[in-house]
This record gives C-alpha cells, structure tokens and sequence, in this order.
C-alpha cells in the first residue's frame, strides 16, 4: 500500500532550547513555501483514512502535516503560514495541559512553553486545522498498567468532545511508544487510528502503527522528499529513541506513572 509523505512537527517557537525539535517560525515558513512550489497539497484527516484503508490511492505531491502536542506559538507561527498557502494539518493535543504550561516535560534550560488553549483551537478548527489525541497526559503508555492506559486514552477522546465537539478516533502515541497491548486498549477505547515515527516503507499495514516522517532542527529545506530524506528519517528515529533516557531518569527519581494523576511525565526530545 501506498502512504504518503506524513510530516511530524512539534515546535514552531522563537525561543529557543536545548532540544531538537524546535524549528525557527522562520525556517518553517521557508519548509512550507518549498512545499507549496513543489506542487504538494496537503490530505485532511478523513482523506488519509482513505488512504490509509485502501479506499483511494494518494498522488506523489499529497502530503499530511501533523504536529505533536500542540504548542500555543503554532497559533502564532505556524497555524498562519499553513493557512496563507492553503495547508491542512492535524494536532494532537495532550488534553490535560490545554492552556497551560508543559509541565510533563523536562525544562531544559528552565524555560516552559505554554500549550494552545481550548479557545485557540476552536478559532482554528474552521481554518484547516483538525485536533486529536496525544494522551491526556503525555506518559510512555508501556510503562503503566493497563487500566492507566485506558484512563489515559479515554480521558483524553472525552477532552476533546467536550472541549471541541469532536469524537476523536485518531491517537498519536507518545514518544512514539506502543505494542500490541497498547493497540488493542485503544480500539476497546474507540480509537480506530494511530500515529507514530517510523519509516514508511516499513509500514506493515496496521493502521495502529501509521509512521511520519520526523521534521527535526537538521531536517533540510524540503522535507520527506529528496535524496537526503532517508538519512533525516533515520536521524529522526535515534533522536526520538532518546527519549527513553529522560523516563527513565524520572522514574528513579520516584515520578509516579498514573495516568492522569501524574503531572510530571517527561521526554528528552519533546
């Protein structure tokens, strides 16, 4: 089966960290403008179900661009540009953290970023933004019990549909982490897709397991496409596959891993 080219973003802010997912507003700006004088067009979330289930086969210059956790500068920074060239994208939101500080994450450098509030994202739900679950607290779901893992995916769907009047199906795992266990509690959940960083050529076909390609601070001017994208996306898995290093840190530490309760669930990357 053929996938397109799925982009994951995750800052877009003028502030910077030690980190390497944050990109400069404009260096993202230049990314999008390359991508539209490339022809690309963009796939809402229904079309690439369709994509994905076979029912309708995507062009080479149809895309998808996602964003993880849903940042508050994307309204700022990267909401607009997509808009001014006609984009569509899909983000997904760690529900607990709506309008509030990333305190899930590790503040390097000491400085937090605030997420998109509920009132953001429904000024931008009519402009080719659609929203979905990234947890509603941001754990490494294998690392909890699996009626943690519940709460943590349904908290999240219910989140959303009273916040946005929206019944999500759609998940993007954290820190790209899930099994079979995880896949299956989802469905039990209501979930019928879900995202995570892979390769695409790789995909099997398990719609529990879609992979993006990575958009990092390295990533070239084009992403996903040219000779280099193979290298980015690998690039993209180890630096992702870090991310394990700051859980585990935590958890020493004696963070507690309770789903929802736990406001103190971290990444190394994010």
């Amino acid at each position: 089966m053929t996938l397109p080219c799925i982009l994951c973003y995750h800052k877009v802010d003028r502030r910077v960290e030690l980190g390497v997912t944050r990109l400069s507003p404009g260096r993202f700006a230049r990314q999008i403008e390359r991508l539209a004088r490339r022809g690309c067009t963009t796939l809402s979330l229904d079309r690439l179900r369709a994509c994905l289930t076979g029912a309708r086969r995507p062009s080479p210059d149809e895309i998808v661009i996602t964003f993880d956790d849903g940042y508050r500068a994307l309204r700022d920074h990267a909401f607009p540009v997509l808009a001014a060239h006609g984009f569509t994208a899909i983000c997904f939101v760690v529900t607990d953290y709506a309008g509030k500080l990333n305190r899930w994450d590790v503040a390097y450098g000491g400085r937090r970023f605030a997420h998109l509030a509920w009132r953001d994202m429904r000024r931008w739900q009519s402009r080719g933004i659609e929203f979905a679950s990234h947890t509603a607290t941001h754990p490494r779901l294998p690392w909890l019990a699996e009626c943690e893992v519940a709460h943590e995916l349904a908290c999240s769907r219910a989140d959303l549909r009273a916040a946005l009047d929206i019944d999500s199906r759609t998940l993007s795992w954290p820190f790209g982490a899930h099994a079979p266990r995880e896949h299956a509690i989802a469905q039990r959940e209501g979930y019928d897709l879900a995202f995570t960083i892979g390769r695409a050529r790789s995909w099997t076909g398990d719609l529990f397991a879609v992979p993006r390609h990575p958009v990092y601070m390295w990533s070239p001017p084009t992403p996903g496409f040219g000779a280099l994208a193979p290298l980015e996306s690998i690039a993209g898995l180890i630096a992702n596959r870090c991310a394990v290093g700051t859980s585990i840190i935590q958890r020493r530490a004696g963070s507690d891993f309770s789903g929802r309760v736990s406001r103190d669930v971290v990444s190394v990357v994010r």
